[in-house]
């Protein structure tokens, strides 16, 4: 007798939302969206939510973002690394398994082993492969690392899904794919556990050099620096007699 084939797991709706909700990690602000953890038939979810936002930002840019992360995790199903999409409450809100790692913002410099971030370029890889760039990898915050050092990516608000035609193949793909490189490159400079090769050095001063081209890390950097020195005129403001 052949058996009943298994139930789908239902999905979560608006709805069961609020009963559903364990903890809030980030509530709504005027630009971002609330970030949720959710107990839903027997599943651990990430809700991401922009029904809290202002009205104009959550009907425009919110549902594009909906839409938008929605179709990367659809070129992304059955990635090993991306968490697995588990569908749209509607289009203000979508989630997606909740995976037991640390961000790698959460580690000390200089201690995480040189295996993950070799695991983290195989993923970087994988992404690119099916035609998609992360664009946002360099944020330690969209790093996960399982205890057993596997890595995660996360939040693809700002990424392209190019596909894999030939124009995205020869052209689109590998030109934004410096982006990933270089953020990959900065996480290592900054979190590994060991110093770099000769030649990883040199790319990383070629990456580094490189990351100027692009205006918002020109912005990042003028701004880092300029706090830097805000800070040590403060420091040496209190210091003297």
């Amino acid at each position: 007798m052949t058996p009943a084939p298994a139930e789908p797991t239902p999905l979560l709706s608006r709805a069961h939302l609020a009963a559903s909700t364990e903890r809030v990690l980030r509530r709504a602000t005027r630009a971002k969206p609330a970030i949720l953890v959710v107990r839903w038939a027997g599943r651990r979810l990430i809700v991401k939510d922009f029904a809290q936002n202002p009205w104009l930002l959550r009907h425009t840019y919110g549902r594009w973002i909906v839409a938008h992360e929605t179709r990367i995790y659809a070129r992304l199903a059955g990635l090993g690394g991306v968490p697995a999409f588990r569908g749209r409450l509607d289009g203000l809100a979508f989630a997606v398994d909740y995976v037991e790692a640390s961000s790698l913002k959460a580690h000390r410099r200089g201690t995480v082993p040189a295996a993950a971030f070799d695991r983290l370029a195989e993923l970087q890889a994988a992404l690119h492969g099916r035609g998609v760039v992360h664009l946002d990898a360099h944020q330690s915050r969209n790093v996960l690392l399982t205890p057993e050092g596997s890595p995660f990516l996360v939040d693809f608000a700002t990424s392209l899904g190019l596909g894999r035609g030939w124009l995205a193949r020869r052209l689109l793909v590998p030109f934004f794919a410096r982006a990933d490189r270089l953020g990959l490159q900065k996480l290592k400079v900054r979190y590994c556990s060991e110093r770099l090769s000769r030649s990883e050095a040199r790319r990383h001063k070629v990456l580094w050099a490189l990351g100027w081209l692009w205006p918002h890390t020109a912005v990042r950097r003028i701004r880092r620096f300029l706090r830097r020195r805000a800070l040590r005129r403060r420091t040496k403001d209190t210091s003297a007699p």
